[in-house]
């Protein structure tokens, strides 16, 4: 008679059904869970990173005579056409240059500089090399966050350092830190989208209304005809939310509603809406367009 011995028997169907059954539930609650601590984990590397950056940016103002570097710098100054030239060689180098201390240059200038004197421009430094400026979450189709253009982060350049000139004069440049009356609610550095459109000009980080007061009179993009085609806002990349770093070096997690945009029902930023606040931007803590 054959003995029929059940351990040595292997799995039915319905077994592995149900097997399969509790893997793919334990899947389904899984996933969520690696993809929110995932997340959570580019989100801490990027609030060191801005962290980083906002305190060499003090230490520039320190450096400096307490002023707080330009957005870019085309020129010499505001009446010398001579193309600027920094330590680097870089001509015409944008803010991440500026914020090289204890950090590092935004781009190696190794490759490009093989004689003591020798510049470079646009075409040999767009790509960062610089992790420090680079947020690992940012992910939208067309851009390149290592070109220096768009990047991950963008600057307060509208109130700290608007070194655009008309008439023979800078905008708002130079920016002191005396005239900071509250840098704990002051914007230095923040996570930028850049204009969708362009699919450029991220490290120019506008504020939700136009700083008119410090005589901005366009926002990122001037070129474009409309402000909204212009605008290029925090983005508020980390489960709704923005890495900000402010004046006093401290970084905070903070919606875009906070920062004081206005927002369309699908979240999309209105520039320069008469709702918005210039709070956290202009320095002084209050509502100055």
């Amino acid at each position: 008679m054959r003995n029929h011995n059940r351990s040595k028997a292997g799995f039915t169907l319905v077994e592995l059904l149900v097997v399969i059954s509790i893997l793919s539930l334990l899947m389904a609650i899984l996933m969520p869970i690696l993809a929110r601590a995932r997340e959570a984990g580019r989100s801490m590397v990027c609030s060191s990173n801005i962290r980083g950056i906002s305190l060499a940016g003090q230490i520039y103002v320190l450096e400096n005579d307490g002023k707080f570097p330009p957005f870019r710098m085309n020129t010499r100054s505001a009446t010398d056409p001579t193309v600027y030239v920094n330590k680097y060689g870089r001509e015409r180098p944008r803010w991440p240059w500026f914020f090289d201390y204890g950090i590092g240059p935004v781009i190696d200038p190794k490759p490009y500089i093989t004689n003591p004197g020798d510049t470079f421009g646009d075409s040999d430094t767009l790509i960062m090399t610089n992790d420090f400026f680079m947020c690992p979450s940012f992910d939208h189709p067309g851009f390149d966050k290592r070109d220096i253009r768009n990047g991950s982060y963008g600057y307060n350049y509208q109130y700290l350092g608007n070194s655009r000139i008309k008439d023979g004069r800078y905008k708002n440049f130079p920016v002191y830190q005396v005239r900071i009356e509250r840098p704990s609610e002051t914007v230095i550095v923040a996570d930028s989208r850049g204009i969708l459109g362009e699919r450029i000009h991220g490290y120019t980080l506008d504020p939700p209304r136009l700083a008119r007061s410090v005589g901005a009179e366009f926002f990122a993009r001037y070129t474009k005809p409309t402000y909204q085609e212009q605008h290029s806002p925090a983005d508020a990349r980390h489960s709704g939310r923005a890495n900000v770093a402010f004046a006093d070096g401290h970084t905070e997690k903070i919606s875009l509603v906070e920062l004081g945009y206005v927002l369309e029902p699908d979240g999309w930023v209105i520039a320069d809406h008469p709702g918005g606040s210039n709070r956290l931007w202009s320095g002084n803590g209050r509502n100055e367009p």
